[in-house]
């Protein structure tokens, strides 16, 4: 008996310590969203340990034919890549499952690659060995900002120093370490294997890239990288792309010295409207924003954020308000958060009478840039629910759709492979990341398709099907073109006569302008475009004297006992 109870503990203490555990080949999406990581996948969850600091719960893996897949969760969140929130994660693969080559990392593993996330290198402990980064190893992770998920692929095929090819076994064994608190999965005698699956699992349906409907809105959001539109080796690229999505409404950024005419000669040529005005664009610091309908209203106020009223057709029964971003980048998670907290006091601003705009009920309403989301996740948090952080300066925050619930972030995917990044430089040490979002009203719009597109990784017939060329969007940017077409939900009803939408003549003018369409004016404030107060008028009147005014461009801003708007006016 006491025989039989010893081996039934060794049986144990062997389940416990070492497990090569079934596999199963997955098409997992890195995209940030993990339904599609399901409870039967391969997982090691670790003992329960009082621990300082990120304390790492589970790790999940599978593959495909082209990516080993893995997942961690952690008790708190941190970002990835960065050590702001302080860890060291490390995930060491022993690449050929035997311990006695590689790096002695840990008893049981002698690991080839040891993958440093915050020093965004890894070790390719091989003959000779090397230090690789990302790009080697065809890396990809979501999201981009603080979670206590992440999910990463790593290709299979690669040959990170160019001589050893990554997997040379179908069995490999994982550990996740944290070098700040020496957290292990698993700990110290404990051995996490996995053999890759090759069953081979379903093809991704490409996403037809054509308007399923003409009469949907295509919203595009492009980072033009440095004034990539003046720039003489990209231009055709990006004339063919926007040739081939034909937007109605692009956000372009890193456009500071583009100019309004500039861009509207481009579009009037690439994709004439046959109308008497062609195309409208209008310009805030680097955000130029184009549209195919005339733009009614901006508003200059928000740091890195261009609002616009767009004037949609008669069928539609509603504007549309568009707002071209492009928050801080890099570490300024101070300034994004701020620029977020501005957005979505606006947002509450405009679904309440009076204050700087006022919208009619239900008006829909789209937010999309880059918005450099490589920080804390509150930033997107508050541009999606409202959850303002300097209520100081901005009040109290408050649910941003109409019908008092979150807004919805388009999961954009890319057209040809199971991915959602939109940003991608193979020359730098970060790996491939969602940067560019597109966030809206789910409450009056509908988004019936949405995609990213990056021609380098389409096939022949696709390129060809569409006219496209391999380097397209490779050779225009660093970013991809993020594309969303949305309908309007016609239940809704919409009050236009809450709108408040005067004109100004004559426009431009040297002496006197005139407001027209608007009664019971409270005020009028001329700004220049650096947003300094030039003028101020509380007589009522009408009849605005400029003269005095320096030629150039200036925002008239009107307020009446309802509501304020503000309209460009140009001095001769």
């Amino acid at each position: 008996m006491k025989i039989n109870n010893l081996r039934v503990r060794l049986i144990l203490f062997a389940l416990i310590n070492f497990r090569i555990l079934f596999s199963q080949s997955v098409p997992i999406t890195i995209d940030g969203v993990f339904d599609d990581w399901t409870p039967d996948l391969t997982t090691f969850v670790d003992t329960s340990e009082t621990i300082s600091g990120i304390d790492f719960l589970e790790i999940q893996v599978t593959n495909d034919n082209e990516f080993l897949f893995i997942k961690i969760k952690a008790n708190a969140e941190f970002d990835l890549t960065d050590n702001q929130i302080l860890h060291e994660l490390g995930i060491f693969i022993d690449t050929d499952n035997n311990s006695s080559t590689g790096f002695d990392i840990q008893q049981g593993y002698g690991s080839e690659l040891g993958i440093l996330f915050t020093e965004l290198f890894a070790h390719y402990n091989v003959t000779p060995y090397s230090q690789v980064g990302f790009t080697d190893l065809k890396l990809r992770a979501a999201p981009t900002v603080t979670s206590d998920e992440f999910e990463i692929a790593i290709g299979r095929h690669v040959i990170p120093d160019g001589i050893n090819p990554l997997f040379s076994s179908s069995t490999i064994k994982i550990l996740l370490k944290n070098e700040n608190n020496f957290d292990k999965i698993p700990d110290v005698g404990g051995v996490f294997s996995y053999t890759f699956d090759e069953t081979p699992v379903t093809p991704y349906t490409p996403i037809d890239i054509d308007k399923s409907d003409v009469s949907h809105i295509r919203i595009m959001a492009y980072n033009t990288l440095l004034n990539g539109l003046l720039d003489l080796n990209r231009v055709d690229d990006f004339e063919n792309i926007i040739k081939i999505l034909s937007p109605d409404i692009v956000g372009f950024i890193e456009s500071a010295n583009t100019s309004e005419s500039y861009v509207k000669s481009l579009f009037d040529t690439w994709i004439p409207l046959g109308t008497t005005n062609g195309w409208y664009v209008e310009k805030h610091g680097g955000e130029v924003t184009v549209s195919k309908w005339e733009i009614l209203q901006r508003w200059d106020g928000l740091t890195r954020q261009f609002p616009v009223l767009i004037d949609l057709p008669s069928s539609y029964g509603t504007d549309l308000l568009f707002t071209n971003a492009h928050l801080s980048c890099c570490g300024a998670d101070v300034n994004r958060q701020d620029q977020a907290d501005q957005y979505a006091a606006f947002i509450l601003d405009a679904k309440s009478v009076g204050g700087d705009i006022t919208l009619p009920e239900n008006t829909p309403f789209v937010y999309g840039g880059d918005l450099n989301l490589v920080g804390f996740s509150q930033q997107l948090t508050t541009l999606k629910t409202g959850d303002i952080q300097d209520t100081v300066s901005y009040g109290q925050g408050a649910p941003l759709d109409w019908d008092d619930s979150d807004l919805t972030e388009e999961n954009s995917i890319q057209t040809d492979i199971r991915m959602g990044y939109t940003w991608r430089s193979d020359g730098q040490v970060f790996p491939p990341g969602k940067l560019d979002f597109i966030i809206f009203s789910d409450y009056t719009l509908i988004a019936e398709k949405s995609f990213v597109l990056q021609t380098e990784v389409m096939s022949t017939d696709r390129l060809s099907l569409y006219g496209l060329n391999l380097s397209d969007t490779s050779n225009a940017s660093d970013h991809f073109p993020v594309v969303a077409d949305f309908s309007i939900n016609q239940s809704l009803g919409i009050d236009q006569n809450s709108v408040l939408l005067p004109t100004i003549y004559p426009n431009p003018a040297n002496d006197f302008v005139t407001i027209r369409g608007v009664a019971d004016i409270k005020s009028v404030a001329i700004y220049n475009m650096n947003g300094k107060l030039i003028l101020s008028d509380s007589s009522g009147s009408e009849i605005i004297k400029i003269a005095d005014l320096q030629s150039g461009v200036y925002f008239a801003k009107i307020k009446t006992k309802q509501a304020s708007t503000s309209i460009k006016i140009i001095k001769l």
